[in-house]
């Protein structure tokens, strides 16, 4: 059995979920809750590795709208479970935060399906889902800070959003590059965005 889902993106959430649990802690953690939430966050994910171990059901998840958003959103769940686990407390700034997380995870991996089936295609990148991302996470942490939920300095992941995308609209013109080479590219790359999301919004929680 391999421990790695075979759907790269579920790996790339449950690593910057993961990531994003342990550098949003607000305080010391207490270390029997850390091995905890390790081997939480390890069998969550051989549980993914489990559910998207078949060809077919990868095919699925693919054609269907929902099943990767909701895979995402459940992945996602292991940042307010870790902060439980491992300092006891969850207040209402860290679930707002987790919130735009949560947001860009699920948007990320609409637009990032839809950049794949460009590849595919061979047909121009669609800017629909990703222009819906743009506007949905500034829209919601201006919601959330308006209730003094949230700093406005979140809006620096949107910096992430926007330098992913210029990097991969970069990979898409290299000619020389086959189409497995791209679809490659755009996973690694997604891959860093989220990673590099996770690690600002839990900068974000220190404001």
């Amino acid at each position: 059995m391999k421990l790695l889902p075979k759907e790269h993106g579920a790996s790339a959430i449950w690593f910057s979920s993961v990531i994003f649990a342990l550098t949003a802690l607000p305080k010391p953690p207490w270390f029997p809750g850390i091995v905890i939430f390790l081997v939480v966050s390890i069998i969550a994910l051989v549980v993914t590795g489990r559910l998207t171990g078949g060809s077919k059901i990868i095919m699925r998840m693919e054609r269907n709208a929902f099943l990767l958003p909701v895979l995402s959103s459940l992945l996602t769940l292991l940042v307010p479970v870790g902060q439980m686990l491992m300092v006891w407390q969850l207040s209402v700034q860290f679930l707002a935060i987790w919130i735009v997380f949560l947001t860009y995870c699920v948007s990320g991996v609409v637009y990032t399906r839809d950049m794949v089936r460009s590849v595919l295609k061979d047909s121009p990148l669609r800017w629909a889902s990703f222009i819906l991302s743009v506007a949905l996470v500034p829209a919601e942490i201006v919601s959330l800070s308006a209730f003094d939920w949230l700093s406005l300095t979140a809006f620096a992941v949107v910096i992430s959003l926007m330098v992913h995308r210029i990097i991969v609209l970069l990979l898409m013109k290299r000619k020389d590059s086959s189409k497995i080479e791209r679809i490659r590219a755009v996973g690694f790359t997604q891959a860093g965005n989220l990673v590099a999301a996770a690690l600002i919004l839990a900068w974000v929680l220190r404001f």
